[in-house]
């Protein structure tokens, strides 16, 4: 009976996953962005189109890589060790605890992604902001009918660009999902390593390879102005959806004090030995 539980559990888990992946999907092949006026006077979107620096197959491989990746040593040390979670049995057969809290965090780790992208893709897709480059690219020129109001701003214009993608992904401009997927990795694994990590030597090293990552996520928003692919409050933005999303999802979802997993550490108390004498006369004074 429990290992029935546990299969559907699994079953269940992946179509969650795929009823949030699919809308991203859906987006991506069928959707159309808002379709926004220029201002003729706007010189931020005059900016020239560049080949960005990091793509987004390239991102999204080396997030989850290095995520599942670290996920799975953690738990494999934390097992050897005798910290990890009990075994469980599937299907007759005996599952290694490290093996089910891994596929537990990374599943928890995908959906938080999934919703995140999610929401930066329909954000993107209802406002239509223009990108940096998005005069070059689409080479707007008004409608006959068309007459710009006091302010310069034409609504009525055509694309004298031919390359139709390019064009429409100059209007996906807000927010960066770059700059949003960047900081939910970072922050959920410094959330990770800060409760799971033990360090028994420097106390600096495990907040200086959280530091190295947050840096790799910032370092890819500036990125993304510096490609003209967005404008700085997109990054922005993509960095508080990024890092709110990462937050949610592993405090509430993830749940480490559920499996007895201390959020904040103590000092373990100095052994007596070690006091002077002052110390432990008045230590026992006062018994």
């Amino acid at each position: 009976m429990a290992v029935d539980r546990l299969i559907w559990k699994i079953i269940l888990d992946f179509l969650v996953l795929a009823c949030v992946a699919f809308p991203i999907l859906g987006l991506a092949l069928w959707a159309t962005p808002y379709r926004r006026g220029y201002d003729v006077n706007d010189m931020s979107i005059r900016l020239p189109y560049k080949n960005q620096m990091i793509s987004v197959s390239a991102l999204a491989g080396a997030g989850f890589a290095f995520i599942v990746c670290t996920i799975l040593l953690v738990e494999i040390v934390r097992d050897k060790k005798g910290s990890g979670p009990g075994e469980r049995f599937l299907s007759g057969s005996v599952m290694p605890g490290w093996v089910w809290e891994s596929y537990r965090t990374i599943g928890v780790f995908a959906f938080g992604a999934s919703c995140q992208q999610l929401t930066s893709d329909f954000a993107k897709y209802v406002i239509g902001r223009l990108r940096p480059h998005f005069y070059e690219v689409c080479r707007p020129f008004p409608t006959a009918n068309s007459t710009a109001n006091i302010l310069g701003y034409i609504n009525d214009y055509t694309c004298g660009g031919s390359d139709t993608a390019k064009i429409q992904e100059a209007r996906l401009s807000f927010p960066s999902s770059h700059a949003s997927f960047s900081m939910y990795c970072a922050v959920f694994f410094i959330f990770y390593i800060q409760v799971k990590g033990k360090w028994r030597g420097s106390k600096l090293l495990r907040h200086a390879i959280q530091y190295a990552v947050l840096i790799a996520a910032w370092f890819v928003g500036l990125s993304r102005v510096q490609d003209n692919m967005h404008h700085w409050s997109d990054v922005g933005a993509g960095f508080l959806i990024g890092a709110t999303f990462a937050s949610l999802v592993f405090i509430y979802v993830l749940k480490p004090k559920k499996y007895g997993l201390p959020v904040v550490w103590e000092e373990p108390p100095l052994p007596t030995n070690t006091l002077p004498r002052a110390v432990l006369s008045s230590m026992g004074s006062t018994r």
